[in-house]
């Protein structure tokens, strides 16, 4: 039986050091802080994750620490973002090989391709990669969005493809997807903001940057949705909104790693073209975070996965 997605998944920060290396010791922190939240699953290397700010050796890294440090307790969803298919290739090979559950493809970047290129593209990918696959549409990433038809034909065509992580902001096409899609295609939720949204319209779950950060909020939305308490995932997904709304005041992930590092938790500096945030949006982040029900912050201590 494939792997299918499902849940809250944290979008991981990719944690650097001062001097710019990583910080592999701090994401083994992050996991541990994710998983003690009641993370479902684990996204290393998607847009948050600043895989273009990193050489393929440490993407290899990046991977081999977060499978380690999940330690099977929950799957690992890792991003093969680069923009060569080649590149694309060895990773989710490597990701394989280490014991990655699945990975993610995004449609190729700056080239402007063609629609019909792209399913070509996401074909020719699919036919070399064993492991399960999840497309990310995210237009603001890849500058295309991938519409419904053109989604349902790979999901016909390509068996192994198990979900999406739709960050288009368009829910019309999330509910086409979960009407028309094959039962066992996961449609997961790409924005903070529309997580409740998704899954009213048939959703099984997201993909969240705020997964890493507060992972029991994000959780928590999709757990009361499907205990069947509505009223108690609408106040969660309320409470979330202005966190989300400082978090994306500037490009991801420097509000997120700001943020991170205001709570005590390893995310360490972004690396250039990303530099510090503006003191107005960690106004902004201060507030909001003060803002938060304490219900849905957790602390947990970080020394024994910092050691790791």
């Amino acid at each position: 039986m494939l792997f299918q997605p499902e849940g809250a998944y944290a979008a991981l920060v990719t944690p650097f050091r001062a001097d710019g290396g990583l910080d592999l010791a701090g994401l083994a922190a992050l996991v541990e802080h994710c998983i003690a939240g009641g993370i479902a699953g684990l996204c290393p290397l998607g847009g948050t994750g600043e895989p273009l700010a990193q050489n393929l050796d440490e993407h290899r890294q990046v991977i081999d620490r977060t499978i380690a440090a999940a330690a099977g307790r929950v799957p690992v969803l890792v991003g093969c973002l680069r923009p060569d298919p080649a590149e694309v290739l060895a990773l989710a090979r490597h990701a394989k090989a280490a014991g990655a559950d699945a990975v993610m493809l995004i449609a190729p970047y700056f080239v402007q391709a063609k629609p019909s290129h792209v399913e070509r593209h996401f074909l020719h990918l699919a036919e070399r990669i064993e492991l399960p696959l999840v497309l990310f549409n995210s237009p603001g990433r890849s500058g295309l969005k991938l519409e419904a038809e053109a989604i349902l034909r790979l999901v016909e065509a390509i068996p192994h493809l198990v979900g999406i992580k739709e960050a288009s902001g368009d829910l019309v096409l999330c509910a086409e997807l979960a009407r028309a899609a094959r039962p066992s295609f996961a449609l997961l939720q790409g924005f903070d903001e529309l997580i409740l949204p998704t899954l009213a319209v048939g959703g099984i779950g997201a993909v969240v940057s705020l997964g890493c950060l507060v992972p029991r909020l994000i959780a928590g939305i999709g757990g009361a949705w499907n205990a069947g308490n509505a009223a108690q995932a609408r106040a969660l997904q309320a409470d979330l909104l202005p966190l989300a709304r400082a978090i994306y005041a500037e490009p991801n992930p420097a509000p997120l790693k700001r943020a991170l590092a205001l709570r005590g938790l390893p995310g360490g500096v972004t690396r250039p073209p990303l530099f510090p945030i503006a003191a107005k949006t960690e106004a902004a982040l201060q507030q909001a975070l003060s803002q938060l029900p304490a219900a849905t912050i957790q602390t947990p201590s970080l020394r024994q996965a910092q050691g790791a």
